[in-house]
């Protein structure tokens, strides 16, 4: 996943210059002494240009707060325990670990129940906008382990379906597909063309993301209740996969396949070679520039199935544990201030993520910007389906493994009943059943 977020703290920020920037009594003696600021270290996990606005809006919470600096470094993709997860893991065991990360929404499991986190839970209660109901309805359903909130909100998104609108207007189909039955007649009615110029009705993003996804809307389990074991390998886990394997199967769909799969999804369609697909909207704004004024396109909500229900995507913004106490007020001001609405509705527009805060959602600015760039309202509609990933410090090893099984079955053709049992019984052995 790409996986591919957001200041009233005048009196915090004063209380931090006068500590580490001198007292006005220093001012008046004849040697001006200049502190040097409070140093924050700060990971991410998210690349391309998605980094370069990491780094454009540090650079403005430096140049706005001078008695803190927050050095923020990119450490690779943070997806389903990438590079950063794996970095930050390291440091952690080498006592190195950096103030602040961003974490990976499934990732926060495996750092939380293992204590290395610090809980967040008091700095929310006595924020000005970052209590709990101050974020976007399902916004926190990744961030609260055993009553305790481990992280805030920081860039997040939800699977979404991305449909060229002037390919449905074309076809006669007056409206995007609400549930997956349509989807698949939609996505016949959509196929046009052979060869080179073939044209697809849909392409499935083959990736665990949307496979929790799929198999919560049709109304299946990915973990038993106790978390001990795999549980999604059921008729109606599969109802989903198996419908878009049927479509591929057919030649109504295609698939991605390789290390590039995900880029390579959201450029097909963003070329016009298919009519809908899965994708982020931390992608929207790639798609939007790819595509230009060459045809129309807009978002849907992840079509539903038995229900509707989707995963948390993005990440949280977490302070280790082992951060420094005389350094923690400087690491939640910078978390304020990116989370504040003024930041989280700039991030927004800047990324195509949606915004976290409920005051950025409502602001002026933002109701302009949704209504200029209208593909951006599904994702925002969707976050009250958000459902809680198993917490399970085994959780990684679990969609790795699925990761796998997708694969055999979307990419070498393995019938998704087969390849999702053979996938459940690898993730059981592993977890010792």
């Amino acid at each position: 996943m790409k996986t591919i977020d957001r200041v009233k703290l005048i009196a915090t920020i004063l209380t931090l210059t006068t500590a580490v920037g001198g007292s006005s009594a220093m001012a008046s003696t004849s040697v001006h002494r200049v502190s040097a600021p409070v140093q924050i270290s700060f990971w991410y996990g998210i690349g391309g240009q998605l980094s370069s606005d990491v780094q454009q809006l540090v650079a403005a919470f430096n140049r706005t707060h001078p008695g803190i600096h927050v050095t923020a470094t990119y450490q690779g993709s943070y997806s389903g325990g990438g590079p950063e997860q794996q970095k930050l893991l390291a440091a952690i065991r080498a006592g190195d670990a950096p103030d602040l990360a961003q974490m990976e929404v499934h990732s926060m499991p495996v750092f939380a129940l293992s204590g290395h986190l610090l809980p967040l839970t008091s700095y929310m209660k006595k924020s000005g906008h970052d209590k709990p109901n101050d974020f976007i309805s399902g916004m926190l359903v990744s961030t609260q382990f055993g009553g305790q909130y481990y992280g805030v909100p920081f860039n997040r998104s939800v699977p979404v379906l991305y449909y060229n609108e002037t390919m449905f207007k074309k076809a006669g189909i007056a409206n995007p597909p609400a549930t997956w039955s349509q989807l698949a007649f939609d996505a016949k009615k959509l196929t046009k063309g052979g060869g080179n110029h073939k044209v697809y009705g849909f392409e499935p993003l083959v990736d665990w993301w949307p496979f929790e996804a799929s198999v919560w809307s049709g109304g299946g389990h990915i973990m038993s209740a106790n978390r001990s074991q795999a549980t999604f390998a059921t008729a109606a886990g599969e109802r989903i996969l198996t419908m878009e394997q049927q479509l591929v199967k057919s030649g109504y769909a295609k698939v991605q396949t390789g290390p590039n799969y995900w880029t390579d999804t959201t450029q097909a369609f963003a070329a016009g070679q298919t009519a809908m697909d899965i994708d982020s909207p931390g992608d929207a704004v790639e798609v939007a520039k790819a595509v230009g004024h060459r045809f129309q396109w807009n978002t849907a909500m992840f079509p539903a199935d038995v229900m509707r229900a989707v995963p948390p995507g993005g990440g949280d913004a977490v302070m280790l544990s082992s951060t420094p106490a005389n350094l923690r007020p400087a690491a939640w001001t910078f978390i304020q201030w990116w989370t504040a609405p003024a930041q989280s509705a700039k991030w927004s527009e800047m990324t195509g993520y949606v915004p976290v805060a409920k005051g950025a959602l409502v602001s002026p600015g933002y109701q302009a910007f949704l209504k200029a760039h209208p593909q951006m309202r599904a994702a925002i509609e969707e976050l009250k389906y958000q459902h809680a990933s198993p917490a399970s410090a085994q959780y990684l090893t679990v969609v790795q493994y699925v990761q796998q099984g997708l694969q055999s079955a979307f990419d070498l053709g393995t019938p998704v009943s087969k390849a999702m049992e053979q996938t459940q019984q690898q993730i059981n052995s592993s977890l010792g059943n």
